[in-house]
């Protein structure tokens, strides 16, 4: 595309993209059969967007999703994402297979009604949301007071843009109420390089496709931005290549997209999605200011809940183990968590670490401790966000020697 795509796009392009909402499903889960499929709306002419929330709420679920294009043709970009191996396959209204992948592709749609088939290929759990949106920015949107104003936001919103001509930039504001504030995740996902699966096995093709899709995938950044009401402008909070994550109070925000290379993108979907975690008491991201759990004795289970967030975030806690006990430390969750754990004395000096002994990717610690106070350290392993729940436990082998 040599020309800016928002005039053609306002009109014919339609994004559907599935996220993980990080929250209870709110609606009532649709059938595992095509004929209960839930019907989450219309992608009209005239722009709008649709959200609903679903659950895949136990392993090998299947969930079936319907929705209708009332455009004669829409560009359709469809997006997983959080739920890594969620797989969506596309149907017409008689079932004739259109398309389906993982992650990210695209395809054109006639005017008509479609089915959608949400599965996980790893038979992971987890709740997700499906939008639909015909929105595409408007120029000129290339300074914040220009900025395309997407109004109070409460579930997962996309919004299709482009970056052209070189050093273009695009503004979008939203809002945050009071009862929607809380963790945000924004993405942007670039749409070059992206082919639909026809059906027919083409080695070669599929290969050619891999390698342009990797070696060409343009990098969006970034910038996320909040109003401040006694400076009277927006400053910013957060920056990133492809997606920021913050948490977020009641107010104004401003995004801001950008080619990292400043070469033109054609095409890019901006996501933005909230998740209602039950966190840890922010800050305890130092051995100076950790959560305590109390005192550890021989058959006590002591449990928190925590989050990473963002990314990069480290939690702190503080334990009294009274006697010498054999302790074991956790993480676990419903999400996709990749956790490390770190175990501290009360020199700081590390006595224990662990990546992948807990359950899937969270993680594990067990050791023999003499009575004192010691340090656990939490954090993600690859940068990613999760909640999850940290379980101490302990067991005096002497007693259980007794018992028996």
């Amino acid at each position: 595309m040599n020309t800016k795509i928002g005039a053609k796009l306002i009109a014919s392009l339609s994004i559907l993209i599935v996220a993980s909402a990080g929250v209870l499903a709110q609606d009532a889960a649709p059938d595992d059969f095509a004929t209960g499929a839930t019907d989450i709306g219309t992608v009209g002419a005239e722009g709008g967007r649709i959200s609903s929330e679903a659950s895949l709420e136990y392993p090998g679920e299947i969930d079936w999703f319907k929705f209708t294009v009332e455009a004669p043709t829409a560009e359709i970009v469809i997006a997983a994402d959080m739920i890594d191996d969620l797989r969506i396959v596309i149907y017409d209204d008689e079932m004739n297979y259109v398309t389906s992948g993982e992650g990210l592709l695209m395809i054109t749609a006639e005017a008509g009604t479609y089915l959608v088939r949400i599965d996980s290929i790893g038979l992971e759990e987890g709740d997700y949301s499906i939008a639909l949106s015909n929105l595409f920015e408007a120029e000129p949107n290339d300074c914040i007071t220009d900025g395309n104003d997407l109004g109070p936001l409460a579930m997962m919103t996309i919004v299709g843009g482009s970056i052209e001509p070189m050093g273009d930039i695009d503004y979008f504001l939203f809002e945050v109420d009071p009862e929607s504030e809380g963790y945000v995740m924004i993405a942007a996902i670039t749409t070059e390089g992206l082919a639909a699966d026809d059906g027919e096995d083409n080695d070669e093709e599929d290969d050619e496709d891999y390698f342009y899709f990797f070696d060409d995938w343009e990098t969006v950044s970034l910038v996320l931005y909040g109003y401040n009401e006694s400076e009277g402008s927006y400053l910013p909070i957060d920056h990133g290549d492809n997606g920021v994550e913050a948490q977020l109070d009641a107010g104004k925000y401003a995004v801001r997209a950008e080619s990292e290379s400043q070469e033109p993108i054609s095409g890019y979907v901006l996501a933005i999605g909230f998740a209602n975690y039950e966190c840890d008491d922010e800050p305890n991201d130092t051995p100076e200011e950790p959560l305590d759990l109390g005192v550890l004795t021989d058959g006590v289970e002591i449990e928190a809940d925590g989050c990473i967030l963002p990314g990069d975030d480290v939690d702190y806690y503080v334990v009294v183990v009274e006697e010498a006990l054999e302790v074991a430390i956790e993480t676990s969750g419903d999400s996709d968590g990749d956790s490390y754990l770190y175990l501290y004395d009360e020199e700081m000096e590390e006595t224990g670490s662990d990546d992948d002994d807990g359950d899937g990717s969270w993680s594990k610690i067990e050791e023999k401790l003499d009575p004192g106070t010691y340090y656990i350290r939490v954090e993600s392993f690859w940068g990613g966000a999760f909640p999850y729940t940290l379980m101490v436990t302990g067991t005096n082998p002497e007693s259980e020697g007794e018992e028996a």
